[in-house]
């Protein structure tokens, strides 16, 4: 019921207008900005934000064209009805999906790796970008820049509330309703599994899925793979091995030692990837694999396992893959509503069966 009302309340916001200025409000509460500077802003049509990695940024109110170098950040910018504002987009942002919810995604050029130079041609109005080296080398050559890069479901929520301070206006109110949609789903993951008890949680391993070769591409703790598994109930396999979104100098047979109980495999290549576990005689004694335990994670406008404008949703899948019986809402139903309310895009039954993977599911 929160969250109805929450969306309802966007809904409302955005047919009956936005009043007062959300970006100034979030400026103040955080003590970025002083009034005299707030009114100089004002009257040269600028206003100051501090990004991800703490830069203090002056940028146009006014934000018509966006350079995106990071794929995540092009999905969050669905999120926020914001697409057509796009002028360059990541080129792994491009899905089936993607191009359902903006066709015009077909014909954008990816410029994530283009120079300072390269950029200054195009020349939008703000670039987006997920490192400090990219941040400033756009900064010295004069555009507006900034870095929205985060890793967990915390600084998603913060990555989000900067992008519609940004932008302003209705997009506030829009990434206000994002982050209120994540608080839920933190909410409604811990009431209904606050039962279940820590022995009895599965171990997860999970799957880096771009090729059939290499069934050890993985991740380790503190990275938000490690979070979305434990906010769905299970122990991320490799959590102790290593941390951040890539392990190195961890062997097989370390990986193979935890014996992991459900195996999820992220990227284009899930399914081969799938049937390889199944086809290898290293992991065939490994319980995942004896018990047909191995999915392939969803792929919206991203992939959903990794840092996606879909990150509330991979938590719920998971929860509901992990606790069928136990979780009180149903994926579909939860996936239709959040496209259709954030990303604006109403899916079939055949293009959320698609997007779920349905037909890849044990």
């Amino acid at each position: 019921m929160k969250k109805e009302l929450l969306l309802t309340g966007l809904c409302l916001a955005l047919l009956a207008g936005c009043g007062g200025d959300p970006a100034a409000s979030q400026s103040q509460e955080n003590g970025e900005v002083s009034q005299s500077a707030q009114g100089s802003q004002e009257q040269t049509g600028t206003h100051t934000i501090v990004d991800m990695a703490g830069n203090e940024v002056t940028l146009p109110v006014e934000i018509n064209s966006i350079a995106d170098t990071w794929s995540a950040a092009t999905d969050a910018l669905f999120n926020l009805g914001a697409a057509d504002k796009l002028v360059s987009a990541h080129s792994a942002a491009v899905s089936d999906v993607s191009l359902l919810v903006y066709p015009e995604m077909a014909n954008l050029e990816d410029y994530s790796k283009a120079t300072a130079e390269e950029m200054l041609k195009l020349n939008p109005d703000l670039v987006i970008v997920s490192n400090d080296d990219k941040f400033q080398e756009m900064q010295n050559a004069g555009l507006n820049a900034v870095n929205l890069m985060y890793n967990t479901y915390e600084k998603f929520q913060q990555s989000t509330l900067i992008m519609g301070e940004i932008l302003g206006d209705e997009y506030m109110e829009r990434a206000q309703a994002v982050v209120d949609y994540t608080d839920w789903v933190t909410e409604t993951l811990a009431n209904d599994l606050k039962d279940v008890a820590e022995e009895d949680k599965p171990v997860v391993y999970y799957v880096m899925g771009s090729s059939a070769d290499n069934l050890y591409s993985t991740c380790g703790g503190d990275s938000i793979i490690d979070e979305w598994v434990t906010m769905a109930g299970g122990k991320l396999a490799t959590a102790q091995l290593g941390s951040g979104m890539g392990l190195k100098d961890v062997s097989a047979e370390e990986i193979l030692a935890t014996n992991p109980d459900v195996i999820m495999i992220d990227g284009d290549a899930a399914a081969e990837v799938r049937d390889a576990f199944y086809n290898s005689p290293e992991w065939s004694g490994i319980d995942a694999v004896k018990n047909g335990k191995i999915y392939c994670i969803p792929k919206g406008c991203f992939w959903w396992g990794r840092l996606c404008g879909d990150t509330p949703l991979q938590a719920l899948w998971a929860a509901s893959i992990l606790y069928p019986d136990q979780v009180s809402y149903d994926i579909r139903e939860e996936t239709a509503k959040y496209y259709s309310e954030f990303k604006q895009c109403d899916l079939t039954d055949e293009q959320l069966d698609a997007l779920l993977r349905v037909d890849l599911l044990p």
